[in-house]
């Protein structure tokens, strides 16, 4: 066995040192540290319009929810950097109207058992669009994949609206909007260091709150359940918003807007288990 030199026991020493230093205090990204107001209120004000719309009737949350696809289709494709932006948006847009259909002409118990169907022809409009594209396809595989999850956010925030049509769901749509829209309010802080060591923790707690108040001023009795639905939100919706806040897009008006509409649909799929799970 060869023997290891003092430099080469220096070099190690001082990358152990390094690794341990970014584990204490990770480097992030200017990006990352940047209070995005527009994000927050654009959040906190689509989560209102959607909240009325639920309280109202789930078809009119089906359109709200389609319009907020439709939204994020717009500035999705910028946000994360996609070379084919109109084809993007369109598969992505398609994917969000066709999920609102889809759960508004059910009658049967099984609102969201065409959801798939979105999630089919949002596909299969991306595929096509890669297929005729004449610029010569560069980056592919990120183009796809871009479309893809942005298919997949807008699917899975189409499954609010069947939980509207559950006994009880329209306090769990509420409860689990107001817990996504704090998440993004909690964030403003996001400049301040120590303040960055908790704010997942304070999103939560954020979410629980805003969530008793949202129920409470609809008119229902609160109940704990209804805090716990927000603050487990409110823990869905917080990382997504943080992950696409280091992007380069997100400096942008239209990144912001864009994020904003992925955090409130990301909880989708949690609110549908939360309401089929929690004594309501």
């Amino acid at each position: 066995m060869a023997a290891v030199t003092s430099d080469e026991l220096e070099t190690r020493a001082a990358r152990r040192a390094r690794r341990e230093a970014l584990e204490s205090e990770p480097v992030l990204s200017p990006l990352a540290t940047m209070p995005r107001p527009i994000l927050a209120t654009t959040s906190a004000l689509l989560a209102i319009l959607l909240s009325l719309a639920a309280a109202s009737d789930y078809a009119i949350l089906a359109a709200g929810l389609a319009a907020v696809g439709v939204i994020l289709a717009w500035g999705w494709p910028r946000l994360l950097g996609s070379p084919s932006r109109i084809g993007s948006s369109l598969a992505i847009g398609v994917a969000a109207v066709v999920a609102a259909v889809a759960v508004s002409f059910t009658d049967e118990p099984a609102y969201a058992r065409f959801v798939p169907v979105a999630l089919a022809a949002g596909l299969m409009v991306m595929f096509v669009h890669q297929l005729v594209r004449r610029d010569g396809r560069p980056r592919l595989v990120q183009s796809t994949a871009i479309t893809a999850f942005g298919i997949a956010v807008v699917t899975i925030g189409g499954m609010l609206a069947p939980v509207a049509r559950t006994e009880d769901g329209q306090r769990v749509v509420l409860a689990a909007l107001a817990g996504a829209a704090a998440a993004a309010v909690a964030e403003l802080g996001c400049g301040q260091a120590t303040y960055r060591r908790v704010m997942w923790l304070a999103a939560m707690v954020l979410g629980a709150l805003c969530a008793l108040g949202v129920v409470a001023l609809y008119a229902a009795p609160v109940r704990a359940v209804d805090a716990v639905v927000g603050a487990v939100c409110a823990a869905l919706a917080y990382p997504v918003q943080r992950i696409l806040s280091v992007l380069p897009g997100i400096a942008s008006r239209r990144g912001q807007i864009s994020a904003a509409a992925a955090g409130l649909l990301s909880i989708g799929v949690a609110a549908t288990t939360l309401s089929r799970a929690l004594p309501l």
